[in-house]
């Protein structure tokens, strides 16, 4: 018992005391407003993805972008405080302690509004997000008191050498890196929930091309967790575990979406390079160690393969069960102001 409550009184302390080693950036008005959308992400030396990451995400709607920089030598920065509504907080400690960062920014700018928590190499995608902004899906769950809405961790990749990738700021990923491997397969797993301090069940999806390419390199056996929660509502009774992999006290939608994973640019090879030595990720680096080993046995490493799937647009990624779609969402998406298309499932000509 006293072991459970010290546990408790040590976890809820980590996230107080954030609030002594922040420094606020920016110096724009923060709204009450309990309808925005509201987007919390921790950034490092991002300047290459994050000019496209904030386009994506005001573009579908998110009203307003907490961005939390960790240690940045680039101008990731000055990129964000280029937008009235990104607010930049700077914090210099170590990122093993970034999950105490984000829970605390969740209870400070997040309570009881929708939220998505993500990295900058990831944008989150759903069935017909081509024609449904984040409005009409929060719509959508909010009529079916769902709480969250469950995505497969996409990872995209080029058909070349991923130091060949060529992605250039403000681009699409996807037009320079649309490929992807339609195999995965799911686990029950138990997690725990730090704010009951209890274990719960849950969902997590493995496979996918980390496995198929490093650990076939490298011999690893490591299970790469490919499960998001990036959207949800936060409230009291909501845990959102370590790196969003699983939720606890939230009902999940009868949709699923993918969230399009950009990690595998040309800046790869030297990012994994560096975080393998700052072992300041989950378990020391395990994953980064595995990704550098493998780009040193493979020098032109490539993740492309026979069995590469060439991205087209959300009905695929439906039809190949990367994500789910129900009748209930396409009924509803067809009563909106959409074009959309219920018999075939798509936008109408």
């Amino acid at each position: 018992m006293r072991t459970f409550i010290s546990k408790r009184i040590e976890h809820k302390w980590k996230i107080f005391r954030t609030s002594f080693i922040y420094q606020r950036i920016d110096k724009n008005h923060i709204p009450k407003n309990k309808m925005e959308i509201r987007l919390f992400v921790i950034a490092r030396n991002e300047s290459l993805r994050l000019p496209f990451f904030l386009k994506y995400y005001f573009e579908k709607g998110v009203n307003r972008i907490f961005l939390i920089d960790n240690n940045s030598t680039d101008n990731t920065r000055e990129i964000a405080l280029l937008y009235p509504n990104v607010h930049v907080f700077k914090i210099n400690e170590s990122f093993k302690n970034f999950w105490y960062w984000i829970e605390f920014f969740l209870n400070k700018y997040g309570k009881n509004r929708w939220c998505l928590v993500v990295d900058v190499d990831e944008l989150l995608f759903y069935p017909y997000a081509e024609i449904a902004p984040l409005e009409v899906l929060i719509n959508y769950l909010e009529f079916k008191k769902y709480d969250a809405i469950r995505s497969f961790l996409l990872d995209i990749y080029s058909d070349k050498p991923i130091i060949e990738t060529g992605y250039k700021a403000y681009g699409n990923p996807l037009e320079c890196c649309p490929y992807f491997d339609p195999d995965f397969y799911s686990k029950q797993v138990q997690l725990l929930d730090k704010k009951k301090w209890e274990q719960f069940d849950t969902t997590i999806y493995f496979g996918g091309m980390r496995e198929r390419v490093f650990n076939k390199i490298t011999g690893s056996s490591w299970n790469y967790h490919l499960s998001k929660i990036s959207l949800f509502k936060y409230t009291n009774n909501v845990y959102l575990t370590e790196g969003m992999h699983a939720i606890n006290g939230a009902r999940l939608a009868d949709i699923t979406g993918v969230v399009f994973h950009s990690k595998y640019l040309q800046d790869f090879i030297e990012r994994v390079m560096i975080e393998s030595k700052r072992e300041v990720h989950f378990g020391n680096a395990i994953e980064y160690k595995i990704y550098n080993h493998a780009c040193l046995v493979a020098k032109d490493i490539t993740l492309h393969c026979q069995n590469s799937v060439k991205y087209q647009n959300s009905k695929q990624l439906v039809k190949l069960g990367m994500m789910k779609s129900s009748i209930i969402y396409n009924t509803f998406l067809a009563q909106q102001d959409l074009n959309f298309d219920y018999h075939s499932g798509r936008e109408s000509s």
